[in-house]
């Protein structure tokens, strides 16, 4: 790694893992992320536009349906690491058996959601908000859950066409569904062209009916012919439970990962909710932006993710290494980019969302605190993003577990509470966290010890 470090910087950037190859990569990701972020800042403004309660409602049921899908999609996200690898290796006719193993793990996955689901009172009751904002919570939550498959699945998808570079059809579909999503949220939330004003239940059946939409132009594109000629994807293959415990084990530590994540900021909304609806609609409203904010970063860690899978499999770690470096590059840039956004219009973003100055006032000054993680999350998901390529996921599951329960949950109840700091300081706790996470990753990646594990 340090001899790496200390090649000619101007190599020939139109070589593997170069900025032109990672860009043509992830600029489709990108894209991607930027459609689907447009697509949730524009449902949570018409919910803004109605009232505080449905705002605030929106963000809290968002987290705790994250919390319950985040094991199972951390533990399908690592389709792709699986599929790049073998597609590196040349080894075509095996990734149809990877794809259709994970969609096992999928459907095994929605039943145990369907029966978590079942305790979504009772975790909504824990929190404390206000009633209004628990009835709406628990309207949005059930519905999201029901949906759960069609997501599960497409995630799967998705994680076949990017493991073999393909970034563009993920695209198309997701930009197709999100203009039919924000369409659908116009129609239901607000009752137009005959259907009736469902408000918040009808921004969760919009996001749903767009996940359906989505999951058939997956699975069509993922059949076709000139797929199944290659991959192999019609082909019928048995469930073998020690393959599945193969992908398993490497996918279990990010799901675990993502739960922690997840989880904590459930309970952190818990903490934010006893505080007040409007401190809870701004923190919604920071949250959109930050959301918002990693969409793109997280479209350049996916070209990391992939392009270091392939060269691990072709045993080319030269080129997962600068691959990996260029992204973080590019990832550290992005993020302060945006950092610079947020500083300077913080008012101006959050009155996008709501018109109440209370959540104004406060929702700018919340903005502006967690604006200087920007830069840093660049590069902390690029460093998450390479080393995933490589099979690494259960260090950064340490660290998130390490960070969100031993600073994150406890330093934002606090400060948020005990020193009485009230929102500012609960938001403080995650910059922390953030600040944690994103460096021990980068260091994780400067050492080099994902070059050598095998899945």
């Amino acid at each position: 790694m340090e001899n790496f470090l200390t090649e000619n910087k101007l190599e020939d950037n139109h070589r593997p893992g170069g900025y032109l190859h990672v860009w043509l990569l992830s600029y489709p990701v990108v894209l991607t992320m930027i459609s689907m972020t447009f697509t949730g800042l524009f449902g949570t403004m018409m919910i803004g536009r109605i009232n505080t309660a449905q705002l605030g409602a929106v963000g809290l049921g968002g987290t705790i349906a994250g919390a319950f899908l985040s094991l199972f999609n951390g533990i399908i996200s690592t389709a792709s690491t699986f599929v790049a690898q073998d597609y590196g290796a040349k080894q075509y006719n095996t990734i149809g058996r990877i794809v259709w193993h994970y969609i096992y793990i999928a459907i095994a996955s929605y039943v145990i959601i369907l029966i978590l689901g079942i305790a979504s009172n009772f975790v909504l009751g824990l929190i404390g908000a206000s009633a209004e904002v628990e009835t709406y919570s628990s309207t949005f939550l059930r519905i999201q859950l029901l949906f759960g498959i069609f997501g599960f699945i497409s995630f799967v998808f998705i994680g076949f066409f990017r493991g073999i570079g393909d970034t563009k059809t993920p695209m198309y579909i997701t930009i197709f569904a999100s203009l039919f999503n924000v369409f659908a949220y116009y129609v239901l939330i607000y009752g137009k062209f005959g259907f009736p004003r469902l408000e918040v239940t009808g921004m969760a059946f919009a996001n749903g009916i767009s996940s359906v939409l989505s999951f058939i132009i997956y699975i069509a594109i993922y059949l076709s012919k000139e797929n199944h000629k290659l991959y192999k994807t019609r082909v019928f293959y048995h469930i073998d439970f020690n393959y599945i415990r193969r992908l398993v084990r490497v996918g279990l530590p990010a799901g675990i990962q993502f739960f922690l994540d997840n989880s904590s900021f459930s309970v952190f909304s818990a903490t934010i909710a006893r505080m007040g609806n409007v401190p809870l609609a701004a923190s919604n409203a920071v949250m959109t932006f930050m959301s918002a904010s990693f969409m793109p970063l997280f479209g350049i860690s996916v070209a990391a993710t992939t392009l270091v899978g392939q060269f691990i499999g072709a045993k080319e770690v030269k080129h997962a290494c600068k691959s990996g470096f260029t992204t973080i590059k590019l990832g550290g840039v992005s993020g302060t980019f945006l950092m610079i956004i947020f500083l300077i219009f913080s008012k101006q973003l959050i009155s996008l969302i709501s018109k109440d100055p209370e959540v104004i006032n406060l929702g700018a000054k919340l903005l502006m605190l967690v604006s200087i993680t920007r830069a840093t999350e660049g590069i902390g998901v690029c460093s998450s993003g390479s080393i995933r390529g490589a099979g690494d996921t259960k260090f950064p599951m340490f660290v998130g577990l390490v960070g969100a329960w031993a600073l994150f949950v406890p330093f934002s109840y606090l400060l948020g509470h005990t020193f009485n700091l009230g929102p500012i300081g609960a938001w403080v706790a995650w910059v922390m966290y953030v600040l944690f996470y994103d460096t021990m990753v980068f260091v994780r990646f400067l050492k080099g010890k994902w070059q050598s594990i095998k899945i």
